[in-house]
C-alpha cells in the first residue's frame, strides 16, 4: 500500500471528529448494522482463527467478540494506518480481549498460509487500484484454510432511481467504487474457487448501498461445477 493510499484511508477513516466516532464502538451502530448479525450468519466460534483485513479502530472485532467470546488469541486485525492501528490495540487491552492488532500492508499479510478459519475485509478495497485490489484478496485467499470463508465489502457505485442522491453522499469518500460483481469477479482470478452475492444491508452512513459478497476456497477433493460445488465421490 502506497504512502499515498495509507494517508486517503487515515483521512476519510480518521479525518475529523465524526468519522474517528464512526470508528467507535457506538459508531458502528450508525455505520454497520449488519456486522451485529455476521457472527450467527457466518456460524463462527469461539475458537475460530478470525482475521479482519482493514481492521479500522478494532471495533468491528470487539463486536464479533461480544457475540462469540474469542478463548485464545483466535482474531488479528490487519490495519495499514498506524494510528488506527495503534487505536485497535489499546481498545483490545483496555477491554483484556485475545486480540490483536497488526499494523501491516494488506498486500502483504504477515501471516503463514492457511492460518484463518475466515476473513473479513470490509471498507479497504476502494482505496486500491484494480492490481492493488486483486493483491489485497490473493493474500486473503492465501491465509485461509481449505474450504473457508471471505466476506468482503465495500462502498457500491451509485444506480437507480435514487443515484443522484447517493452520488451525492459518495463525493466525500473518494476512491475506486466497484460493484458487487466487478469485485468478485476479481476474487475469483485472485485465488478463490467462487463467490456469491452477500446482499447485506441496511446501512445508515453513509447512506448509500454497499457491494458485498463472499468468497470461498474449496476443501480438499471438492470442486466447481459451472455454479455447483460438487463434494468428494
Amino acid at each position: 500500500m502506497t504512502p499515498e493510499q495509507v494517508a486517503a484511508r487515515a483521512k476519510q477513516l480518521a479525518g475529523n471528529a465524526f468519522r474517528r466516532f464512526l470508528q467507535s464502538l457506538p459508531g458502528q451502530m450508525l455505520a454497520n448494522p449488519p456486522l451485529y448479525s455476521l457472527p450467527r450468519e457466518m456460524l463462527m466460534q469461539a475458537d475460530h482463527r478470525v482475521l479482519e483485513i482493514g481492521c479500522g479502530a478494532g471495533s468491528r472485532l470487539l463486536v464479533f467478540d461480544q457475540r462469540v467470546r474469542f478463548h485464545g488469541v483466535s482474531a488479528a486485525g490487519v490495519e495499514p494506518v498506524p494510528a488506527l492501528a495503534r487505536r485497535a490495540q489499546r481498545a483490545f487491552g483496555q477491554n483484556a480481549r485475545p486480540l490483536s492488532a497488526v499494523l501491516a500492508d494488506p498486500e502483504a499479510l504477515p501471516f503463514r498460509d492457511g492460518a484463518f478459519d475466515m476473513a473479513f475485509c470490509d471498507d479497504l478495497l476502494r482505496f486500491f487500484d484494480v492490481r492493488g485490489a486483486q493483491q489485497v484478496l490473493r493474500e486473503a485467499a492465501r491465509v485461509l484454510r481449505p474450504g473457508a470463508l471471505l466476506l468482503a465489502w465495500d462502498l457500491a457505485p451509485a444506480s437507480g432511481r435514487f443515484g443522484w442522491w447517493q452520488r451525492f453522499w459518495l463525493r466525500g469518500w473518494a476512491g475506486r467504487i466497484a460493484s458487487s460483481k466487478s469485485l468478485m469477479g476479481l476474487a475469483e482470478r485472485s485465488g478463490f474457487s467462487y463467490t456469491r452475492d452477500a446482499a447485506l444491508r441496511p446501512w445508515f452512513w453513509p447512506p448509500v448501498p454497499r457491494a458485498s459478497f463472499v468468497a470461498g476456497t474449496l476443501p480438499p477433493g471438492w470442486r466447481r461445477e459451472g455454479e455447483n460445488l460438487i463434494p468428494p465421490e
